[in-house]
């Protein structure tokens, strides 16, 4: 038992070692322009087939990356959603735009391997369809869809197609947003901080709120 428990031991440590290497090279130089030896040697491992038995590929130990982070994002959002419906059963619209961005900035201003991963992956998570859908699928206790049906009951000027439109903008404007912030000198700590993260609040409810134009109607019917 106990040779059990230290392999396992060893496999976490080792794996841990991997991820924490490729979150620090890929925040600085770019996870694309990380090649598996410097990898390898910023892990502190010998042999290149490490990666390989861990995570079959260096993709595969991003994929465990980004899955570690959605899952520590999912549970800090549905602690505080758990906690602001608790004190108010009716959140404010800006309480609600507040719980999209605050579980990010607070586990950023807590953790600096949170901060490097969204300093390096932050961007091109914008870049596919649905940026937050990796954290829909995991998130067990569904606070997205709490979210999402509070967001729905207040914007009663978008239907269906206007919305899932207007959130997916809104989604993509705060994960660019969170991760330029990351780049900055002291981010996530101090007034400036607490400014960017309210100032951040406010340009997503107003980003929600605004009318939908003629034009943009007009359009949406030829798509």
């Amino acid at each position: 038992m106990a040779a059990v428990e230290a392999r396992q031991t060893r496999t976490i440590d080792t794996q841990n070692r991997l991820m924490r290497a490729m979150e620090k090279l890929s925040a600085k130089n770019g996870a694309e322009n990380v090649t598996v030896r410097e990898l390898i040697e910023e892990a502190g491992q010998k042999n290149e087939s490490v990666l390989q038995y861990h995570f079959n590929s260096k993709e595969g130990l991003l994929t465990a990356i980004h899955k570690l982070k959605y899952m520590e994002t999912q549970a800090k959002r549905l602690e505080m959603l758990t906690d602001r419906l608790a004190r108010n059963t009716s959140p404010t619209f800006r309480d609600i735009c507040y719980l999209i961005v605050a579980p990010t900035f607070q586990l950023c201003k807590s953790d600096a391997r949170h901060r490097q991963w969204v300093r390096a992956f932050g961007a091109k998570n914008i870049t596919v369809k649905r940026p937050m859908l990796e954290e829909e699928v995991i998130d067990e206790g569904n606070s997205f869809r709490v979210i999402r049906k509070l967001l729905k009951q207040r914007l009663t000027h978008l239907d269906d197609s206007m919305f899932e439109y207007r959130y997916l903008n809104v989604v993509r404007f705060s994960i660019l947003s969170m991760s330029n912030h990351a780049h900055e000198k002291g981010a996530f700590s101090g007034k400036n901080a607490d400014f960017f993260l309210s100032s951040l609040v406010d340009s997503l409810v107003g980003l929600f709120m605004a009318e939908v134009s003629s034009e943009t109607r007009a359009l949406l019917g030829k798509i």
